[in-house]
């Protein structure tokens, strides 16, 4: 006589399949451990594929041999307020523009930190190592401290594959606490680029920012003389002497 159990079992194993004797391991089909096996070599396969993720940085420009540092430490400080960049430009990603009017993001080309912050470093550098002044940003100027404030309002910040990177920008510089001339001027900067690659699109746009820095330091160098274009590739679109008071430090 058949026990309750093994009737059981018969009765509801698949028709013509033995039903398993207790005891018995159940050997999983090999069909079934395929799928999983091929999803984990995907996996692999796309970790191992993913391009590794580049940064770049503004800062750090070489100075052409035309831009020669001021002399002696002048007795002024720099004030280099927070930059407005576009927002088509103010990405974490390098954005390219192609010939036809088209951008492209490389997602594996990075910015080292926030666009805006990187201009306002690549402006503040250039301009304390030419003007051998120091930059107030990370110190609070003394009360009554002579400082020139500057403004930089960028309009357009990009880079052209395989032709050049442009740096078109409204600007102002302004004394306080000392006597000097105050402009606001537009600057265009263009740079030529050959290569079509990530590191060919930094540098140039690393130099146009360079040049736009040379080109506000020439309006504060002087003191009274009109800006004077940075290098030959600045183009100076208009500047206009401002009269306005500037509340001192306190």
């Amino acid at each position: 006589m058949t026990s309750r159990p093994s009737a059981l079992r018969s009765l509801f194993s698949p028709a013509g399949t033995a039903a398993p004797s207790p005891g018995r391991r159940v050997r999983r089909p090999a069909a079934l451990a395929l799928p999983a096996a091929a999803l984990g070599l995907a996996l692999l396969a796309g970790c191992a594929g993913s391009p590794p993720v580049h940064y770049y940085t503004l800062t750090g420009a070489p100075l052409p041999p035309s831009a020669t540092p001021a002399p002696a430490a002048p007795a002024f400080m720099l004030e280099v307020l927070p930059v407005d960049v576009p927002p088509t430009a103010d990405q974490p990603q390098l954005m390219m523009r192609e010939q036809d009017g088209g951008l492209t993001p490389l997602y594996s080309e990075r910015w080292s930190a926030p666009l805006a912050d990187e201009m306002r470093g690549a402006l503040a550098d250039t301009l304390t190592r030419t003007l051998q002044a120091p930059d107030v940003q990370a110190m609070r100027a003394p009360a009554g401290a002579p400082v020139w404030r500057v403004t930089v309002d960028v309009q357009r910040f990009d880079s052209v594959t395989g032709v050049e990177a442009v740096v078109d920008a409204t600007w102002r510089v302004r004394p306080a606490n000392l006597k000097g001339q105050a402009w606001q001027c537009r600057s265009v900067s263009r740079v030529p680029v050959s290569g079509t690659d990530a590191p060919s699109a930094v540098r140039g746009l690393r130099d146009a920012t360079r040049d736009l820095a040379l080109t506000i330091a020439s309006a504060i160098q002087d003191g009274t003389g009109h800006p004077q274009p940075g290098s030959s590739q600045v183009q100076l679109m208009g500047c206009n002497q401002i009269s306005e008071w500037v509340a001192p430090f306190s």
